[in-house]
């Protein structure tokens, strides 16, 4: 079972490399690597620059998920959200979840249910950060092409949002079950009436509502980095264009397909850019090097903190 799954894997991406190579035989690489080459070093900084501030706002924000009672310092909180990241950027679908919820867990110190807890605070601010662009993006990009998977959006992020604030309010209804059932079925309404428990931000509409100002202000970060690169490149884009990238970007990358959402990212933005009238192969230049600039600080320190962790316990152990 184990080699099938192996075998498929090889194969998928094996057909994956096909398709891209046939892809990318058609563009003009020559005119891509010129417009990349001429880009203002200044701009790609403050790109760059504006893509690390994401990894700070996670960090606040995770900071005021964190359960009532308990304590984390904001340089573990760092070092766990910066790991996360890199997770997220280069394992399969829900790793980085996983891993968040472990090292919150375990380094963080808040155990299974306070990992998930925040977790799912912070996908609960992911969503409605989402749906805050989703309507911007409706009212302000001419031909909207993602209604139907913005209806989605729509509908859920605020349902998910209501479904969630009920149950921190009524934890009492899921301890009664955990009483009330046997076996596995206790042990697990046990778990969710801890995490629903430990729920404590979205209790406070407050607390909850500057939590979700920073998951909007890690969208506009995004947002801010794309138009430096087009500037970098010389490309003007109105502020629609770039409400629609950072909206394409977050739709087409909800489900990670590839590693770091190569091809992904870039398809997602070139469809954007070539609709705001970039040509080809300046639109693909835009492309790439936003990708760089968004991988370089969001997953390269959590790589660098884990390399480093991991080299200071080899020391130790000799």
């Amino acid at each position: 079972m184990v080699k099938q799954r192996r075998w498929r894997w090889i194969v998928g991406w094996a057909i994956l490399a096909v398709l891209v190579a046939v892809a990318a035989s058609g563009l003009d690489w020559p005119r891509v690597l010129s417009a990349a080459s001429e880009a203002e070093a200044g701009w790609l900084a403050a790109a760059v620059l504006a893509n690390a501030s994401v990894l700070f706002l996670a960090t606040a924000e995770w900071l005021l998920f964190v359960p009532a009672g308990a304590s984390v310092s904001a340089r573990t909180m760092f070092s766990i959200v910066a790991v996360t990241a890199t997770v997220s950027n280069g394992a399969p679908l829900l790793a980085g979840h996983v891993t968040g919820v472990h090292l919150l867990a375990t380094r963080g110190g808040l155990g299974p249910a306070g990992g998930v807890s925040v977790t799912i605070l912070d996908q609960i601010a992911e969503g409605l950060a989402k749906w805050t662009l989703l309507v911007i993006a409706i009212a302000l990009v001419p031909n909207f092409e993602y209604r139907t998977s913005g209806m989605t959006i729509l509908l859920g992020g605020p349902g998910l949002t209501f479904g969630f604030a009920v149950l921190a309010h009524r934890a009492d209804f899921l301890d009664r079950l955990a009483r009330e059932a046997g076996g596995r079925t206790r042990a697990l309404f046990g778990f969710l009436s801890q995490t629903v428990h430990r729920l404590d931000a979205i209790r406070s509409p407050g607390l909850f509502g500057l939590g979700l100002a920073l998951a909007i202000a890690k969208k506009a970060a995004e947002g801010l980095a794309i138009a430096a690169i087009a500037l970098a490149l010389g490309v003007d884009l109105l502020p629609w264009h770039v409400v629609g990238a950072v909206l394409a970007v977050s739709l087409s990358t909800a489900v990670s397909i590839t590693p770091a959402n190569l091809g992904v990212y870039e398809g997602s933005l070139v469809l954007v850019f070539r609709a705001a009238g970039v040509e080809t192969g300046l639109a693909l230049a835009l492309a790439l090097l936003s990708h760089v600039a968004f991988l370089l600080p969001i997953a390269g320190p959590g790589l660098v903190l884990e390399s480093l962790r991991i080299w200071r316990g080899l020391r130790e152990d000799n």
